[in-house]
């Protein structure tokens, strides 16, 4: 008996008229929809039986291109890997701008950094390289804890490495991470413009710093712990290492332009390179984030540029950094105004087993930006 035949006819009827509406959402594609899906591994309308099906009950997968869809299919247990990666590289965003006047704001939705990701500033760049990195951080990492049916450990490091150590242990599958986010994330890019090579450019910068950032880490084997011979595996960066490097190099990012050979021989795809706005500047490595445009500046709220402002924003009375209240709250100034906090303080391990803890209350001097 057939699947159609087990589901209830109201329910296949709601299936067909999904299925139906499919290229219609399909066409509406646009750089970053696919990170609509961030809510995915924590959903409970994913029918795991079938994967045809599974793709039509969460409604956030209709903003997946059709080959995102299909490599989601090919390999098995990838998609809460891919959502997971992107819930990491929110928080990571946030984490690393929570000081700054653009402090990496979300909405739910499919717009989920709102209308930064139509600019084409260090923040957009920023958002297009952490995002991708989380990605391929998260599917490497899954493939060698057996999350995921179409990849294993790299195992591909055997035998001596050097006179004391040799390459054993499971290795993240930092290759298998690379390509397919390489082929999941830029296949949602579409077009031939200088925010489709920007784009392009940030995504694998942010594939790039993770590659670069894996460590080798080793195990001793030996007589008493003398460690006379080693087995060493590779290991991935935190994702905390990967943004902090992405967060440098968005401080140093390259302003590019279309380049130009000047030739009618170039090819096209000798056409679409990026330069640097400065012909005095090198021009941008693939670790380099690189944008086109200037960044506003984030002080007041602006519907039209999806800007909420710094009003509200606890600062650093303080600090002269970025998070002090002169810069933060852009010379408006600033109030201040007292809490009264309860925390728990003075907690005692009792054998056995528990805690116990005073409740202490102090009072908390806050500064925000008006």
């Amino acid at each position: 008996m057939g699947l159609w035949a087990l589901l209830p006819g109201w329910f296949s009827a709601t299936l067909l008229l999904a299925l139906a509406a499919l290229p219609a959402a399909l066409a509406a594609n646009s750089s970053g929809r696919w990170w609509g899906i961030v809510n995915v591994a924590s959903s409970t309308n994913l029918l795991t039986d079938s994967k045809s099906l599974q793709l039509v009950l969460e409604p956030s997968l209709q903003l997946l291109s059709r080959k995102q869809r299909r490599l989601i299919r090919q390999n098995p247990g990838i998609l809460h890997s891919v959502s997971g990666g992107l819930q990491s590289a929110v928080r990571e965003c946030k984490w690393q701008f929570r000081n700054r006047r653009w402090n990496c704001p979300t909405a739910p939705g499919p717009h989920l950094f709102g209308k930064i990701v139509n600019r084409g500033c260090r923040e957009t760049a920023f958002i297009f390289a952490i995002t991708s990195a989380g990605v391929t951080h998260s599917v490497a990492r899954s493939c060698s804890e057996g999350s995921i049916e179409s990849c294993t450990c790299d195992y591909r490091r055997r035998g001596p490495g050097g006179p004391d150590w040799h390459w054993g242990g499971c290795s993240d599958n930092i290759d298998f991470g690379r390509l397919f986010g390489r082929e999941f994330v830029d296949s949602g890019e579409k077009g031939r413009d200088l925010r489709f090579l920007m784009n392009l450019h940030n995504n694998e910068a942010g594939r790039t710093t993770v590659f670069s950032e894996m460590r080798q880490e080793c195990k001793c084997h030996g007589m008493s712990g003398s460690c006379t011979v080693r087995t060493c595996w590779m290991r991935l960066p935190t994702l905390r290492a990967v943004g902090d490097v992405l967060r440098d190099r968005f401080d140093g990012a390259s302003r590019v332009l279309y380049g130009n050979r000047g030739s009618n021989r170039a090819s096209r795809a000798e056409l679409l390179r990026l330069e640097p706005e400065d012909p005095a500047h090198k021009p941008p490595s693939p670790h380099d984030l690189v944008y086109f445009e200037k960044s506003p500046n984030f002080c007041t709220y602006s519907g039209r540029l999806g800007t909420a402002g710094t009003a509200g924003r606890a600062c650093n009375s303080s600090s002269p950094a970025l998070d002090g209240c002169e810069l933060l709250c852009c010379g408006r100034g600033h109030r201040t105004r007292t809490q009264r906090v309860t925390e728990r303080c003075n907690c005692t391990f009792h054998w056995c087993c528990h805690v116990s803890c005073r409740n202490c209350t102090h009072t908390r001097v806050l500064h925000e930006c008006l």
